[in-house]
């Protein structure tokens, strides 16, 4: 506990000096909010975002929608909701926005011509002898 002392001196009305001792407990909540930022910044797998107990990956909460943040138990998730909403919500904004404009995978191309292979499947034909796709345009030549 700390103790702090504050002198208070009246000139105006006389009545001299007069010290106030205040009582001060150190805030713990507020180290262990610091140190809570820290874990959450420097994302270590084995350690409970909430309080900083190490754990085993396998028994440890994961938060259910960023995915980034582990905890070593439920308790400890919903009372390090409220510091962690904000952050939660903007990585959840990021994984979104990565899965929607990431470019998709290249089509394949006709093993015979090399072009694009058309997006309708009536328009190739799977040739089960050797488990290629063929455009139909290489189909009509060789039967040409």
């Amino acid at each position: 506990m700390k103790s702090d002392t504050i002198t208070n001196d009246d000139d105006q009305c006389g009545g001299g000096s007069e010290e106030i001792t205040l009582n001060k407990k150190e805030c713990t909540s507020c180290e262990q909010s610091n140190n809570v930022n820290n874990i959450t910044e420097d994302f270590n797998d084995s350690v409970c975002a909430s309080c900083g107990k190490e754990g085993n990956n396998d028994d440890m909460n994961t938060c259910n929608k960023c995915k980034s943040v582990k905890y070593c138990n439920a308790a400890c998730k919903k009372k390090h909701r409220t510091k962690h909403k904000k952050k939660c919500e903007r990585r959840v904004a990021e994984l979104y926005d990565e899965q929607l404009f990431t470019e998709p995978p290249p089509s394949e191309e006709c093993p015979i011509c090399m072009q694009p292979l058309p997006l309708d499947r009536n328009q190739v034909v799977f040739e089960s002898c050797c488990g290629k796709t063929i455009c139909n345009g290489c189909i009509y030549a060789m039967k040409m």
